[in-house]
């Protein structure tokens, strides 16, 4: 983990100007890191706002070398990810009349609603009290222990003590009802770091699409390409670790960016005339990509519905397109309409009525994920070998029968699928577009490899 201070540089923009601890950085990611971590709009008065992005390790071969011999950034996936607390405040004595800073944290885990926590906390105090919370934050969190998979653990961290799970796996699933309880005193946070932060809601900026939402749900399991378009980056990083955790269990196969600016080095390899990759989850601010991206197939605006008088533009600037969800997909699955009309009720309500939406609307989806795998599940238990299939075929002891696209069809039209598909043939339909994603592949080689686990200590 390490801390980064950002200011503005009215010669070259956002630049790095304090590491702590050390890190060997290259030009290209100084640079992407510098402007990640400020707002990619103008649509921001003073104050703060706290918003996150991915970022990719490059190869030493794509450049040279910006900060000395230090480390280079750890990783588990290729990517660092970054939190980070952006500031804006009158300055008399700058020219443009304020001060723009941000505090930010990389980090190698893609723990969102724990860093967002820490960030939270860390860059008012900094921005308040200087280089002494700087320090006080480095010697709480040289106390902390490893992050075991699979562990519950108390973190202090500038006052607060934060009970925190660790999932098992990345693909793991969290769930808030499994969550052990524990002593919590006034200041104590409870938390699960994999998932997407609580507070705000996520209703607050959906609530444009909220009948969209079973159409949206699809066209993340089955990896299609999606650009995610905000006011601000605060929006767009919660929305894209949103929808990123509805995936779960499934294997993560596309690329996810927060928050992604056109200064991003692979900006042109993600955003170009070709069909976007898939998968990818790409959460933008700058209206450019409205043009750059008119090509991709399904594009969510965040934020609430704007009635016909108010669209179009604001003061002469087109800020992008208005709230909503512009697809060329056709829904499998049907809504489930109580679900729908708590979440009706909720945009009406409080903040509180909001939250308890919000969790129900996630518990919702994460199970509709679950049931899809169900039929594989199924058909995976006769692909398993028997005890005296593995004797009779030692070559082959520990692995799964193949895969057989025509058996796995007729266990699903035998026994079905948990999901409520609106005919057999559109279930049919699209597990058939499933087993073409590229997650496919990879949640089958996952499951070979529990298998084989379990077979080598049976043999």
């Amino acid at each position: 983990m390490d801390f980064e201070l950002v200011n503005f540089d009215l010669e070259v923009g956002p630049k790095i100007t304090s590491v702590y601890p050390p890190l060997s950085l290259f030009h290209a990611e100084a640079q992407n890191i510098a402007f990640s971590s400020f707002p990619d709009t103008s649509q921001f008065d003073e104050g703060s706002q706290t918003h996150s992005f991915r970022i990719r390790v490059r190869d030493p071969a794509e450049g040279d070398v910006w900060t000395g011999d230090a480390p280079r950034p750890s990783t588990i996936d290729g990517f660092i990810y970054g939190f980070s607390c952006f500031t804006r405040t009158k300055d008399d004595s700058s020219k443009r009349g304020y001060q723009q800073t941000s505090t930010v944290i990389l980090t190698h885990l893609a723990y969102p609603s724990l860093f967002y926590t820490l960030i939270s906390k860390l860059g008012p105090s900094f921005m308040n009290h200087g280089g002494p919370m700087l320090e006080a934050a480095c010697h709480n969190i040289a106390s902390w222990p490893d992050p075991i998979p699979g562990t519950n653990v108390e973190l202090g961290f500038l006052g607060t003590v934060i009970h925190a799970e660790i999932p098992r796996a990345i693909e793991t699933q969290q769930s808030m009802s499994a969550l052990p309880p524990s002593r919590m005193g006034e200041s104590d946070i409870q938390m699960l770091v994999s998932i997407c932060p609580t507070d705000p809601p996520i209703l607050n900026h959906l609530e444009a699409v909220i009948s969209h939402l079973w159409s949206i749900w699809e066209c993340v399991v089955l990896s299609e390409p999606m650009l995610i378009f905000g006011a601000s980056p605060a929006a767009t990083s919660i929305a894209v670790w949103w929808l990123r955790d509805l995936l779960r269990p499934i294997p993560l196969s596309g690329d996810f960016r927060p928050f992604f600016t056109i200064h991003d080095a692979d900006h042109t390899s993600l955003v170009n005339p070709r069909p976007p990759q898939s998968g990818i989850l790409l959460g933008v601010t700058n209206p450019f990509f409205e043009r750059a991206c008119k090509h991709w197939p399904h594009v969510l605006s965040l934020g609430r519905q704007i009635p016909s008088r108010e669209k179009g533009e604001k003061n002469g600037i087109i800020v992008g397109p208005p709230p909503g969800w512009k697809t060329t997909h056709r829904r499998y699955t049907s809504r489930d309409h109580t679900l729908l009309k708590q979440l009706e009720q909720a945009c009406r309500g409080s903040q509180q009525a909001k939250r308890q939406a919000s969790e129900a609307l996630r518990q919702h989806f994460t199970s509709r994920t679950t049931a899809l795998l169900v039929p594989l599940q199924r058909y995976l238990q006769s692909l398993i070998p028997t005890p005296s299939e593995s004797r009779s075929n030692l070559a082959n002891s520990g692995r799964l029968k193949p895969f057989s696209d025509t058996a796995f069809f007729a266990s699903l039209k035998a026994h079905g699928s948990p999901l409520p598909f609106k005919s057999n043939a559109k279930q049919k339909e699209f597990y058939e577009r499933w087993l073409r994603t590229p997650a496919f592949g990879l949640w089958l080689a996952r499951q070979e490899e529990v298998v084989q686990g379990v077979l080598s200590g049976r043999s």
